[in-house]
This record gives structure tokens, C-alpha cells and sequence, in this order.
């Protein structure tokens, strides 16, 4: 009877303990699952303050930007401003943030091949080409994406992944063009550095404009005129540019084709200007591990306001 009854003692202790091993496996399994979730829930809360603080040392790139162009106030813009020196690194806590100003009014507005009465663009655009070696495809395919109403053979847009349906027009970014049909990635690299998409109305600042971009414009200046011309950049005024270009000019006995050269450089001359409008911040910040990069474009309407962000676009972690 003993016996027995200490056999029940003990099964019944031994019930008891595995219920208890159950409960202390259950409520562990509950604390893992709960310190996982708080967890996650710090790890997305340190991400997202860290993304913030990347965003907010862009945002004080910006800040500087516009700062720097709106305390700028002379009658011409050229690369030995303040704006178009700014390349130091500023330390942050964690890491740093850079970046620069460059003036888009310095480039080669593909906007212009959008205006089918802008013959002097074409043809500019078209010794462009030629200067950086690239084929006539690459201006056929820009062409032909600006044109108003779009292309007319629309079946290579549609094998696009995913399809397009262009309607033509004036483009809001240059990297815009990147991946439509005809224009290879590596003439598309070769090109983008002396591109951009602004206005129609907007002019080519002579004074910031590179060699390659000036000699389109100033087809009768030969190689070593163009860098004496160059040499004696900032130039006061339009006038003055194109006073300074003529003096460089071959003599008027040269041939006709010379002179077919200066005469097409004369309907271009509608395209300079010395002063700009259209700039863009291109900025990078490093927090530990984690970067972002931002490019702002801003539009310096004059008159005593201050520069405007037209768009910026950032690339976060």
C-alpha cells in the first residue's frame, strides 16, 4: 500500500515537473521571440536615424549652395568664383559630407534639339559629336527622342523592359537619355559630361563651357585660336566673347568653306551668355558605413532673390 501510494507521489511530481519544463519552454520561446522583435524594432530605428542624419547633412550642402549663389552678384559667372571652388570635405560626428557646384548653363542643352527651327543647335550638336568620335547614330537617336510627338518607328520602345511610349519633347534631366534605343551605354558616357536639359530659352555660358562644347559653336577657330581664346576667358559680356572669337578667326581671305564656318558661328552667337541661371549641387555624406547622394538643380531667377530648387533627386541606403 506504501508502495503504491509513493508511486503515485511520484508520478504525480513527475507530471508536475514536465508541465513545468512546457511553461518555461513556452515563455522562453516568448522572450527569444519578443527581444527578437525589439531588436528588429531598434535596428530599423537606428537605420532610420541614421538615413535622417544623411538627408540632413545633404540638406546643409544645399543650404551652402544656395547660399553661396545668392551672395553672388556679379554680371559674369566663371570658375573663379567662390560657388565654383567649393571641394572641400566637411567632417561630420560619424563621417563626412562633399560635393560641388557646377554650372549647367556650362553645357550643351539637349533641350535645344527639341525646337525643329533651332538649325544652328543641330548643327552644333552634330560637330559635337564629332569632336568626341562618336558615331551619327548617337545624334540620330537624341534627335529623334526630342523630336515634338516622339519617334515615329515606336517598335524599339516597346521591346523596352519596361515598355515606352515616348512623346517627345523637351526632357526634365539628360539621364533621361540613358537606355533609349540607338544610343549605346558607352556613347551615352562619353556624351553626358557635356550635356544637359534646361529651358529651351536658356544660353551656353561661354566662360564655363568646355573647350569641346566651344569649338561645336566655333567651327572656323582652329585648335590653337580656340585655346588662345580660352586663355583670355572670363569674358565682360556676349560682345566681348564674340569680339575676341572674331579676332581669333581665320583671316576673310581664306576659303569658302572657312567662311561657311563664320557665318554659321554668326547664328550662333544667339546662344552665348556670360552670366548663368541653372546650377546644380552634386553632394555625397558618409555616416559609418552608410553613404547618400543627392544632385540638386537650382535656378538663380536674379533680382535679388534667392536661388530655388527646381528638383533634386537622392539616392539613400
Amino acid at each position: 500500500m506504501s508502495r503504491q501510494r509513493n508511486s503515485q507521489e511520484n508520478s504525480s511530481r513527475g507530471f508536475v515537473l514536465v508541465n513545468a519544463l512546457v511553461l518555461v519552454a513556452a515563455l522562453s520561446a516568448v522572450a527569444v521571440l519578443l527581444l527578437a522583435r525589439a531588436e528588429s524594432g531598434r535596428a530599423r530605428l537606428q537605420a532610420g536615424l541614421q538615413a535622417d542624419q544623411l538627408a540632413l547633412a545633404l540638406d546643409a550642402f544645399d543650404a551652402l549652395a544656395i547660399t553661396l549663389l545668392a551672395q553672388d552678384r556679379s554680371d559674369t559667372d566663371h570658375p573663379g568664383e567662390a560657388w565654383a571652388r567649393v571641394q572641400a570635405e566637411q567632417a561630420l560626428a560619424r563621417g563626412a559630407v562633399s560635393g560641388r557646384i557646377e554650372d549647367l548653363q556650362g553645357r550643351f542643352n539637349v533641350n535645344w534639339l527639341a525646337d525643329p527651327d533651332n538649325a544652328a543647335a543641330r548643327t552644333a550638336f552634330d560637330r559635337l559629336l564629332k569632336i568626341l568620335v562618336l558615331p551619327p547614330r548617337t545624334g540620330e537617336a537624341v534627335r529623334t527622342a526630342l523630336q515634338p510627338g516622339g519617334p515615329q518607328n515606336r517598335a524599339a520602345w516597346a521591346r523596352l523592359d519596361p515598355p515606352l511610349d515616348p512623346v517627345g519633347g523637351a526632357l526634365l534631366d539628360a539621364g533621361q537619355l540613358a537606355g533609349i534605343p540607338g544610343l549605346a551605354p558607352r556613347s551615352y558616357q562619353r556624351l553626358r559630361p557635356y550635356i544637359t536639359a534646361l529651358p529651351g530659352g536658356s544660353r551656353l555660358n561661354v566662360n564655363t563651357a568646355p573647350p569641346e562644347v566651344l569649338a561645336a559653336f566655333l567651327p572656323h577657330l582652329p585648335p590653337a585660336a580656340l585655346a588662345r581664346l580660352q586663355t583670355a576667358l572670363p569674358a565682360a559680356s556676349p560682345e566681348a566673347f564674340r569680339a575676341a572669337a572674331a579676332e581669333q578667326g581665320q583671316p576673310p581671305e581664306q576659303s569658302g568653306e572657312a567662311a561657311a564656318d563664320r557665318q554659321a558661328a554668326e547664328q550662333t552667337a544667339e546662344h552665348f551668355t556670360v552670366v548663368s541661371r541653372w546650377f546644380r549641387a552634386s553632394s555625397r555624406a558618409q555616416l559609418g558605413t552608410l553613404s547618400a547622394q543627392r544632385s540638386t538643380v537650382l535656378h538663380k531667377a536674379g533680382g535679388g532673390r534667392r536661388p530655388a530648387v527646381a528638383w533634386r533627386l537622392t539616392r539613400r541606403p
